[in-house]
């Protein structure tokens, strides 16, 4: 009776080591601090890399345009860009989060929109109360834009996000206009797409 006693205090205590150290690789990472502009790693870049160290997940345009056709996911669509690029294009269901290096000052016209914990908070519960069923994709210029890099790593660092809640739209909204707009079938259905200037 005490071996078994024995046996299943060790699993248990490795079980909590094991935990203790996806937790701190996740909040620890070197490789997970925000970036000035064009500072993203480059090896985060490469179009194979579908995960950063911390544990988020990595989409590109293919992922992005399988997400918005599905009807019944939870999703959250944050364009990090300033508000002036929306009227140009940008999701059709996103809210607007500006997002920027931590500690840079946001421009007076988008700080109303700057993201913070609450904003983002409440965002998310528009999409189910319930937030650990919703799944937040950051957006911003494209690949080496750091906005959406630093909102997904600031989600879950600073705002409690787990690393399974968040996603990292790389391709970003660019190269999603450009997709949809070469692509006839989805082409037509754009404003199921996208909203602004370019479903015009």
């Amino acid at each position: 009776m005490l071996k078994k006693q024995y046996a299943f205090f060790l699993v248990v205590c490795v079980m909590l080591l094991c935990w203790t150290g996806l937790v701190s690789a996740a909040t620890e990472c070197k490789e997970c601090e925000e970036v000035a502009k064009g500072k993203i790693p480059a090896h985060f870049l490469e179009p194979n890399l579908k995960m950063l160290p911390s544990g988020i997940a990595i989409w590109d345009v293919e992922e992005a345009i399988v997400a918005l056709k599905e009807k019944k996911a939870k999703y959250l669509w944050v364009d990090t860009r300033p508000g002036s690029f929306l009227d140009i294009g940008t999701t059709r269901s996103a809210v607007n989060l500006v997002c920027d290096l931590q500690g840079e000052a946001i421009p007076e016209a988008d700080a109303p929109n700057a993201i913070t914990k609450d904003k983002l908070l409440a965002a998310m519960k528009t999409i189910d109360p319930d937030i650990n069923s919703v799944t937040v994709i950051f957006f911003c210029q494209g690949p080496k834009c750091h906005r959406s890099y630093n909102a997904a790593l600031r989600s879950v660092k600073d705002y409690g996000l787990g690393v399974d809640q968040v996603v990292w739209f790389r391709g970003g909204y660019p190269n999603l206009e450009k997709h949809i707009l070469a692509n006839p079938k989805l082409k037509r259905r754009i404003t199921k797409y996208l909203r602004g200037k370019v479903t015009q």
